[in-house]
C-alpha cells in the first residue's frame, strides 16, 4: 500500500447483538500493517468486563469464557488504550459501519462527542471493496471470502482472529489492483462507486 500512511489498522468487534442501543461490545481486536504487511506485533485485544450476563448463544458463538471476561479490561479503559493503539491510522474492516456503530456511541459515553465524531473518520469498508476486485467470487461473509481466496485463517468470531483474515483479505484485494490503485484514496473511491450500484 502505498501513499502518505504507511501503517493502517484492521479492526474487528465481537457483540452481545446487532442492535448498538440495547447489546454491548464483548471483544475488540485489530492488527496493523506497515507498508502492506502484517506486524504480528503490533496487534491489540481487549474483552469487556463489563455487563458479565453474556447469553448460552453468545459464548458458544464468540468462544469468550466468563474467566476471560473477569480477567477483562473495563470499557472506558478498553476504548482509552485502542485509541492510544490507533494513533489516527486509517481504519479497516468488513462491514466496518457496524463496529463503528458500536464505537461512536460507546466512546461518546465515555469521553466525548468530538472523539466520537472523529473515530473511522477514514475508514474503509472489504465488504464493499472486494466484490469490486473479485466480480466473480460470490462470497457474502467474511468465512465466505476466507475460504474463496484460501486465506491462511480459520478461527471465526473471535475478534483478533477475524481482524487478522480481514488483514489478509485486504492484502490480496490491494494486491490484484493496479500499482496507481494501491492506496486509501483509491480505495474509498472504488468504495464510494460501489456503495452507489
Amino acid at each position: 500500500m502505498s501513499g502518505a500512511d504507511s501503517r493502517w489498522v484492521v479492526l474487528d468487534l465481537e457483540t452481545s447483538g446487532l442492535d448498538p442501543k440495547q447489546d454491548r461490545i464483548v471483544e475488540i481486536g485489530g492488527v496493523a500493517l506497515h507498508d502492506g504487511a502484517v506486524d504480528l506485533t503490533d496487534y491489540f485485544q481487549r474483552i469487556n468486563a463489563e455487563g458479565s450476563g453474556l447469553s448460552h448463544e453468545n459464548r458458544a458463538l464468540h468462544g469468550v469464557t466468563a474467566a476471560e471476561q473477569r480477567d477483562g479490561a473495563p470499557l472506558a479503559r478498553a476504548l482509552d488504550d485502542l485509541l492510544a493503539w490507533m494513533r489516527g491510522a486509517p481504519l479497516v474492516g468488513f462491514h466496518t459501519r457496524f463496529d463503528i456503530g458500536f464505537l461512536r456511541p460507546a466512546l461518546a459515553s465515555h469521553f466525548d462527542g468530538r472523539t466520537a465524531q472523529q473515530f473511522g473518520a477514514r475508514h474503509l469498508d472489504l465488504a464493499v471493496i472486494a466484490p469490486s476486485v473479485f466480480p466473480h467470487i460470490k462470497a457474502r461473509g467474511l468465512g465466505e471470502w476466507t475460504m474463496a481466496l484460501r486465506l491462511p485463517v480459520r478461527r471465526q468470531h473471535r475478534a483478533l482472529a477475524d481482524a487478522l483474515a480481514t488483514a489478509h483479505l485486504l492484502q490480496r484485494v490491494v494486491a490484484a489492483l493496479p500499482a496507481g490503485e494501491r492506496h486509501f484514496d483509491a480505495l474509498k473511491a472504488r468504495e464510494s462507486d460501489r456503495r452507489w450500484l
